[in-house]
């Protein structure tokens, strides 16, 4: 009897085995198709995104230097300084026209801003780079770049001396590049709430999302990513079983003050 029941869960192993093969050997043909999709992508990716100016030749950004001197000491200092991009044209494109495009005619102009690229008048010159900021301005709730009403260079450096080479703003405050629009979040407040020191991206999801305020998850969700326990629904000595269906922790009429309160130590106004 019990050989019989070997027998019978080594068949029904080996049947499900054989069953989960196919669709992990699908998985690793699929994963290898887009590995090689991804490596070609990776050998045109330079001279595909390279910024373009018709017309304009590259000039090597020691000519820039003779100018922009300062912005050239700062830019050493980025995280961009250690991106090289190769071009059929040119041996080699760094620095300055990377970004800001070939500079020979504005060289032969001896300045002005009509003949080369500007990130703060034009998104685009980012976007080349970072496709997948482009997608997240698509959402529907986003930062209006797209509208022309905010640039790319009103939160991030791309060669400023103290920026923070993950994000490209400043040391001066993890949020201090939200404060310059959103001064009435700043604070200082009686009763903080910690993850405003944390970050703003500890909730907000700053280039765009689905949820309304650009938040990371909807309703209660994003509270419970760091307000749940054991005794849950029990958060601190009270339950909120029948609180929470009337709406989020804020919108609900309960924390309403929630990126902190000067009179109560529950963030409410």
């Amino acid at each position: 009897m019990e050989i019989d029941n070997y027998k019978c869960y080594r068949d029904r192993f080996i049947k499900a085995g054989r069953f989960l093969c196919w669709p992990f050997l699908c998985g690793m043909v699929i994963g290898y198709i887009v590995w090689v999709s991804v490596l070609k992508a990776e050998a045109v990716w330079p001279e595909k995104f390279l910024a373009k100016i018709e017309g304009a030749t590259y000039v090597g950004a020691e000519t820039c230097v003779v100018c922009h001197d300062k912005e050239n000491r700062e830019f050493q200092l980025s995280t961009h300084s250690r991106i090289n991009l190769d071009d059929k044209d040119a041996t080699v494109v760094q620095g300055c026209e990377m970004c800001h495009g070939p500079g020979s005619l504005h060289v032969d102009a001896s300045g002005g801003k009509d003949n080369i690229l500007s990130p703060r008048k034009n998104p685009q010159v980012c976007f080349s780079c970072h496709l997948d900021k482009k997608a997240e301005f698509m959402l529907p709730y986003r930062h209006p770049v797209l509208e022309g009403k905010m640039a790319c260079a009103d939160c991030h450096s791309s060669h400023g001396t103290d920026a923070r080479p993950w994000t490209g703003t400043s040391l001066e405050g993890v949020n201090q590049t939200c404060f310059n629009c959103h001064k009435e979040q700043m604070g200082p407040f009686i009763f903080e709430h910690e993850a405003v020191r944390e970050g703003c991206t500890s909730c907000h999801k700053v280039h765009g999302s689905i949820h309304e305020k650009m938040l990371l998850a909807r309703d209660s969700n994003l509270c419970l990513r760091c307000h749940t326990q054991m005794d849950f629904p029990f958060i601190g000595d009270s339950n909120h079983s029948g609180r929470m269906p009337s709406g989020t922790c804020f919108s609900g009429g309960c924390h309403t003050a929630m990126h902190g309160s000067n009179f109560d130590d529950h963030l409410r106004y």
